[in-house]
């Protein structure tokens, strides 16, 4: 395990966290009051809307989940306690309410926001957020704020109406939740420098299981701030509060997919297929029964943070790889209990961030290790490829044919000519097998065929190659056949292997082949030894590096070669 990284990673995320919670908190001096009391707007007797508050009203005690299902015109007051004597100047107020509204301050009218109406034509949408400064306060010793609304546009029945005010010095009030977002924002481009790096190292590159995934999941996690910043950076009419709150929702439940989806995928945790289902079935159902959209938001996260942790845990290999996302992950799962809405409200995509970072920049150096592993096996492959063309046209065997083939001129000339055809076909498979890492198996089946072609002329016998089972679509690295081949006539001898031809099976278990070679067995003691067993796992090796396996021996009267591959189709 290299704890360094594990602890570079949770570092890094406890101070951005921690600067966060340092900035997110309310300034000296703001206070922040929820309505006390609320009713339905009376109409004039000519049915317009009025334009001062009431003197006289039936009020009633505020309920935010009442009040969400009003539509107006209607009333809310507040009753604030006057400013101490060093707070009393330079104020300022703002009103967050899902509406259009006018305000009344101490029964003088501020600004309005939007435009009350009696129905939706006649309303114009107010900002779900508004600034406004405070003249004096009242001098009897306390303030009255009273709000005439209406929100006949509301797209989504929503749980509560989240309606408050806050009252503080007007530096406080303009520049609140401004120092967070800076927080947000480095994060955020960190982020965005990340995904850059990720996609620089993923071009002309064939994709690794996951990257597609973790891209998914790198837009997310940049969508996530931009969509939670909206609200207090830029502001939007009321009418948007519920898609913006549709779309966080949205994107938690894409994160709480995609996540462990792509740790399973990255470190090849075997998930079955029920699981998966009924993990889907479950973040469903939480994103469309909890009841709040920040309990849907965080039932989501802390679900998604769990099963990443199972699936870490249940993966093998790669711990260097694992503990610091194990790290991270297990960080962020005890977080959402402990620290419960503040950290849906923004330390959740810092973790976000940080957590996608790590993933980003870790998949690009995989990728960078892959190059190199890319690398190494094409200058095998180059290896293997010369080995083949040398083997073809070793000394020993191109003389003995040579000195045969002058005999068959002398003796035979028609053997001695097809003999010549043969050999000139022998090197031109040679030459073509050599140049690519695999070929089917028809054609190292023909290279076979013929150099056993060779070999019989010479012999004027014929010696057989038998194939059983179905071999469709199956590639094979070039010459791991006719290397088993030549050893059998090299070390059995070419009269005993024309005497007991060679029998090739092959059959097929799910996504492995299986091909079993049987010839002579002879009676060299050093068989299975020599520069054709290692050109054969050498190349074996460098095709499919993790999905091979090779074994021969004497079984008999033969001698059999065993070869599994997972990667052959």
């Amino acid at each position: 395990m290299q704890i360094p990284r594990t602890l570079t990673a949770l570092a890094v995320l406890l101070i951005a966290v921690a600067a966060w919670l340092l900035l997110v908190a309310p300034p000296p001096g703001v206070h922040y009051y929820e309505p006390q009391e609320m009713a339905p707007a009376t109409l004039d007797a000519d049915g317009a809307l009025p334009t001062a508050p009431p003197t006289t009203l039936q009020w009633q005690p505020a309920n935010q989940r009442e009040l969400v299902q009003w539509r107006g015109p209607y009333w809310l007051r507040w009753r604030l306690p006057a400013p101490t004597a060093h707070d009393a100047a330079d104020r300022a107020l703002r009103i967050s309410v899902r509406a259009a509204s006018q305000p009344f301050w101490n029964g003088k009218p501020l600004a309005a926001n939007g435009a009350v109406g009696r129905n939706a034509d006649e309303e114009q949408p107010g900002q779900v957020d508004i600034i406004r400064v405070l003249p004096p306060s009242s001098p009897s010793g306390a303030d009255e704020l009273v709000l005439l609304a209406s929100s006949h546009h509301q797209w989504f029945n929503l749980r509560g109406a989240d309606a408050f005010v806050a009252i503080g010095p007007a530096a406080s009030i303009y520049g609140h939740g401004i120092g967070p977002w800076l927080i947000a924002a480095l994060a955020t481009g960190a982020l965005g420098a990340a995904c850059l790096y990720f996609l620089a190292a993923q071009r002309g590159r064939p994709h690794v299981p996951g990257a597609r995934l973790l891209l998914a999941l790198g837009v997310v996690g940049l969508a996530l701030p931009l969509v939670e910043a909206w609200r207090p950076l830029v502001g939007y009419a009321y009418p948007w509060h519920g898609p913006r709150l549709l779309m966080l929702l949205l994107l938690h439940l894409a994160a709480a997919i995609l996540l462990p989806a792509y740790l399973a995928r990255r470190f090849e945790a075997a998930v079955p297929k029920t699981a998966r289902m009924v993990y889907l079935a479950t973040v469903l159902a939480l994103a469309a029964f909890v009841p709040s959209f920040d309990g849907r938001g965080a039932a989501l996260l802390l679900l998604s943070l769990l099963t990443s942790a199972y699936v870490l845990l249940r993966a093998r290999g790669e711990p260097d790889e694992r503990w610091p996302i194990l790290t991270l992950v297990v960080a962020g799962a005890l977080a959402v209990p402990l620290a419960g809405g503040i950290f849906l409200d923004g330390p959740y995509f810092l973790f976000l961030a940080v957590l996608m970072g790590f993933l980003l920049i870790r998949h690009a150096a995989q990728l960078r290790t892959l190059d190199h592993h890319n690398a190494q096996l094409r200058e095998e492959r180059a290896r293997l490829s010369l080995q083949l063309l040398q083997r073809g046209i070793q000394p020993h065997w191109l003389m003995n044919t040579l000195t045969g083939l002058q005999e068959l001129i002398e003796q035979v000339p028609m053997r001695a000519s097809r003999m010549v055809e043969s050999l000139a076909e022998q090197f031109d498979r040679l030459r073509e097998s050599s140049t690519r890492p695999s070929v089917p198996i028809e054609e190292e089946l023909a290279l076979c065929r013929n150099h056993l072609d060779i070999v019989g002329l010479a012999l004027d016998r014929h010696i057989g190659l038998e194939v059983e089972g179905e071999h469709n679509g199956l590639w094979l690295p070039p010459g791991v056949l006719h290397a088993q081949v030549e050893n059998a006539l090299t070390h059995a001898g070419a009269v005993a292997c024309a005497g007991h031809p060679f029998r090739l099976r092959v059959q097929r278990e799910d996504d492995r082949w299986i091909l079993e070679l049987r010839s002579a067995r002879g009676t060299a003691p050093h068989r299975g030894q020599g520069t054709g067993t290692r050109y054969i796992e050498a190349n074996l090796a460098a095709t499919c590096p993790e999905g091979w396996r090779f074994e021969q021996g004497p079984d008999g009267n033969d001698w059999y070669g065993r070869m599994e591959l997972t990667c052959a189709s």
